[in-house]
């Protein structure tokens, strides 16, 4: 028996997977609208997003940016448990590679927080190359760009909160 060890043309080759969440400092109830205000979850338009590629002992610094062409559109959760949408996105540039998943809100065990949770699948570009360049090294970075991602559209959803509640408050005033 012999094993070929390169892929054949239309070969199913393996993806990585990516999952991902934050902690966000937003109810649950409120999330949806501030989310909406980061990523198109409202239609089924595409828009630009810059995502930053942290670099291996990165504590926050600039690292790489690469703006992506983003895509987002409503699932329904059977479970009723969580607002879910598909998210994909391609980059307009570059190496980076195209990813395909969710992204959900969910609840949290108080009423002041909720989860961001991205999950789904890349495929490394330039074929066995590129895959161990994956398995070396790029799962990390894509791991960290995720988690990076994240943060960013939590710190974003959560300024909008502070700001809408902070309005809230001054007109309760007038």
């Amino acid at each position: 028996m012999v094993l070929d060890a390169f892929p054949h043309p239309g070969d199913h080759l393996p993806m990585s997977e990516i999952r991902e969440r934050v902690f966000v400092a937003c109810p649950l109830a409120h999330a949806h609208g501030y989310l909406a205000q980061v990523l198109p979850t409202d239609s089924s338009a595409s828009s630009a997003l810059e995502l930053r590629v942290p670099l291996p002992g990165d504590s926050g610094g600039p690292g790489l940016t690469h703006t992506v062409t983003v895509r987002c559109a409503p699932l329904t959760d059977p479970s009723h448990e969580s607002e879910v949408w598909s998210i994909s996105w391609t980059p307009r540039e570059g190496i980076y590679p195209s990813f395909d998943g969710r992204i959900s809100i969910k609840g949290s065990e108080d009423y002041g927080t909720c989860r961001l949770v991205l999950e789904g699948s890349y495929e490394p570009p330039f074929g066995a190359p590129g895959r161990a360049f994956d398995a070396a090294l790029g799962h990390r970075i894509a791991k960290a760009t995720a988690r990076t991602l994240l943060r960013d559209i939590a710190r974003r959803m959560e300024e909008a909160y502070r700001a809408g509640e902070a309005r809230k408050r001054e007109e309760l005033q007038h």
